[in-house]
């Protein structure tokens, strides 16, 4: 008994590590990718120029945190990729935000379901794909799921035993999303929405007068504090400008008559919003297009990014989840109302994106939604009342987590075992599901194990003999009319960090399909 309770204070601390020594080995070897560089660029205008510098994109403040680790030399992108340390560097924060992540999946594991539920909890999370691959990146996808967790965990906390740290904190946490995602705006909406179910939940009597007032004043009091904290953020630049003052670059903002008006947002922040509904309403601004199943087109359709999270989650995590959900009614589990508040987010997330969003870039834009989803997870291991059931569990992390790392380095490419081979991946999913690393390193690599095939990389037109083409090249992401002739004629016979196919094109076919 001693043995287990010693083991189970050390196994969080022990999975943390793991994690770290991951995110750090999987990022060897890879130069920035043309996001992180944007992104980096973004965070240290924040830091040279301010808050009121112009916005980049849809980029956000948090980035700063990356910047810090180059602001000495200017990150310069050639100064950061010079050095694996340099890498490192600016990377660093968001593995720490990864790591952070992983603590309150765990702390939010045990009070949720027990002792077991900690470990279970945060097993699914270090060892979840996405997590690894996102996790050592210069974005802001990994610190927006933890302060989306972070304010979840605390709204939880809030409305369980009202007080004001946790007022205090799920505010300060609500702020870390918006400062990182625009996105984290769903919060609002998800807040509401619980409230709502947890009114809805609430054992029946007469109807408090006193006490609706009161959750009123708080919720608005709790808008009031966030709306506060953004500004502060920005160090109020252009808080309060009119509507009038605005050059509107989208139609859905120029449709709206407001002049006179002011708005109690930071400039910055507020054209952001604008220019996201501007990408929104121009596909074909900023980024190539949507992939899936084989289909190209500008507007994503509803199923994408459901089938991101049944490709690219281990398949042992569905079959935990199914026991999580069927597990005996006298084993413990949450409430029924904190069962909705792990649900319901999850949902807003995926809904939102296969609704709402023309972009279906990546499952890295559901991340936020994901942590919840693995405390529901992590119930059909942490209850494991038999012999044969600790062995089916057992059995289940062990293929979640062999089935993560048999792709080490190259999580950003994990796809289940439902696509067959792993050459197959570009057929269901492209861009940031499979082609965003840059992998130069691993190619001549592979070319110099392999001098006898005189492999062309990417070339600009039909070639015979050995090819070797990024699936973004491939599937057309970018350019449809490229590699037509390469993908509707033949076949892969290996890959390259699975996000380079290598075709071998015999002379004598190029005559005979009359490709040119």
């Amino acid at each position: 008994m001693a043995t287990a309770v010693g083991l189970r204070r050390v196994l969080p601390l022990l999975l943390l590590v793991v994690m770290g020594a991951l995110l750090a080995l999987s990022s060897l070897h890879k130069p920035l990718a043309y996001d992180e560089y944007d992104n980096l660029a973004y965070g240290y205008r924040f830091l040279d120029r301010g808050p009121g510098a112009p916005m980049r994109g849809q980029r956000m403040p948090m980035l700063l945190v990356n910047a810090l680790g180059c602001a000495a030399e200017g990150c310069r992108q050639d100064a950061v990729n010079a050095s694996e340390a340099a890498l490192l560097k600016v990377r660093l924060p968001t593995m720490i935000f990864a790591l952070l992540l992983g603590a309150l999946v765990h702390r939010w594991g045990r009070e949720v379901l027990g002792d077991a539920g900690g470990p279970a909890a945060l097993w699914l999370y270090v060892f979840n794909p996405n997590f690894l691959a996102h996790g050592n990146k210069v974005t802001s996808d990994v610190p927006a799921a933890f302060f989306t967790a972070a304010s979840l965990y605390f709204f939880w906390k809030l409305c369980r035993r009202p007080h004001a740290t946790a007022f205090a904190f799920c505010a300060l946490a609500t702020t870390g999303a918006l400062l990182s995602k625009y996105t984290s705006l769903l919060l609002f909406p998800v807040f509401a929405l619980l409230l709502l179910l947890k009114w809805l939940d609430r054992p029946r009597k007469a109807p408090n007068q006193g006490t609706a007032l009161k959750a009123a004043a708080a919720a608005a009091g709790f808008a009031l504090l966030v709306l506060l904290l953004v500004n502060a953020a920005y160090l109020f630049k252009g808080s309060f400008r009119s509507w009038a003052d605005y050059a509107w670059e989208s139609e859905a903002f120029k449709a709206r008559n407001l002049d006179g008006i002011p708005i109690p947002l930071p400039r910055v922040f507020v054209q952001g919003l604008d220019y996201s509904s501007y990408l929104q309403e121009h596909v074909e601004v900023g980024r190539g297009l949507n992939y899936v199943l084989g289909r190209l087109s500008t507007r994503g359709v509803w199923y994408a990014f459901p089938l991101m999270i049944l490709l690219k989650t281990p398949l042992a995590f569905f079959v935990l989840l199914g026991l999580g959900v069927a597990a005996r009614r006298a084993e413990p589990r949450p409430d029924r109302w904190t069962w909705l508040l792990l649900l319901v987010p999850f949902a807003a997330v995926v809904a939102c994106f296969s609704l709402l969003a023309t972009a279906q870039l990546g499952i890295r834009y559901l991340l936020p939604g994901l942590p919840t989803l693995i405390l529901c997870a992590a119930r059909g291991a942490a209850f494991a009342t038999s012999q044969r059931r600790r062995v089916v569990i057992a059995a289940l992390l062990g293929w979640y987590a062999v089935s993560t790392l048999s792709y080490h380095p190259h999580y950003i490419a994990y796809f289940n075992e439902l696509i067959g081979r792993r050459v197959n991946a570009y057929r269901f999913l492209a861009d940031s599901n499979l082609d965003w690393e840059d992998h130069r390193y691993f190619v001549a690599r592979f070319q110099a194990r392999h001098p006898e095939m005189a492999i062309a990389l990417e070339p600009p037109g039909p070639q015979a003999g050995y090819v070797l083409v990024g699936a973004n090249q491939l599937v057309g992401v970018y350019d449809p009319e490229r590699y037509r002739w390469l993908r509707e004629n033949f076949q892969p016979i290996c890959h390259v960090a699975y996000s380079h196919l290598l075709f071998y094109v015999p002379p004598e076919r190029l005559t005979e399909t009359g490709i040119h």
